[in-house]
């Protein structure tokens, strides 16, 4: 178990799979929600076939390893910033059938919608607050989701700030992310402050394609009192 180690050639591969696709390139240099909701929109309907094509691992790694500390598999979950669903479908592929979905493309979400893995979806605006009423969760799972390219690091901050003790928050860090101490000290600085605790913490490949040059660590919290 890790949660960064790094080497040069590393850090530079990642850079290069990344920004070689158009859409994550205009991602990273998007200047507000209003552009990034567009660009995923846009991105919809060809997402699938880029990330699923390079052997898109996360999803399914982060589905097991939550399986394996929730044994209700109807305990409901949601899935934020569910995207075209490729996380949901793997939930449902690990036996939980209880899955939401909330994200802030329209677009994203009407391709969710047909892989009828979810009981509902939710449009989210980026631009306000987080409905409370998410909180009634006790699993959350964010996958790809607070990473660069995608929510910025304080969206850690505001599921935290829903969950209830005893709560489970299921997310993943990519290498390119985790380069990054605004995305690599989230975990240690909540566990120093009392937040959470860490069940799991693995680190394993993100897009298949590329072996050792991209990896995701996988992380299971604890919401603590």
């Amino acid at each position: 178990m890790r949660l960064c180690t790094f080497n040069p050639d590393t850090i530079m591969a990642n850079r290069e799979i990344h920004m070689a696709n158009k859409h994550l390139d205009r991602v990273y240099q998007a200047s507000g929600n209003s552009e990034m909701r567009e660009i995923y929109d846009e991105w919809a309907e060809q997402y699938d076939d880029d990330v699923v094509g390079n052997g898109y691992l996360t999803p399914k790694r982060l589905a097991e390893t939550l399986a394996r500390f929730v044994a209700e598999r109807d305990t409901p979950i949601l899935d934020y910033g569910c995207g075209t669903g490729l996380s949901g479908e793997a939930l449902a592929d690990a036996g939980f059938t209880a899955i939401d979905g909330a994200d802030l493309s329209a677009g994203m979400l009407e391709r969710a919608r047909e892989r009828n893995v979810y009981r509902k979806l939710q449009h989210v605006d980026p631009d306000k607050p987080l409905d409370a009423q998410l909180g009634d969760y006790r699993v959350f799972t964010a996958v790809g989701v607070i990473s660069k390219g995608a929510a910025p690091s304080f969206v850690y901050d505001d599921l935290l700030g829903l969950m209830k003790p005893g709560a489970l928050l299921a997310f993943s860090l990519n290498d390119l992310s985790l380069e990054d101490p605004d995305y690599s000290r989230l975990v240690p600085d909540s566990v120093e402050a009392g937040k959470v605790k860490v069940l799991s913490e693995e680190h394993g490949p993100h897009l298949a394609k590329y072996g050792d040059n991209s990896g995701s660590t996988i992380v299971v919290l604890e919401r603590l009192g």
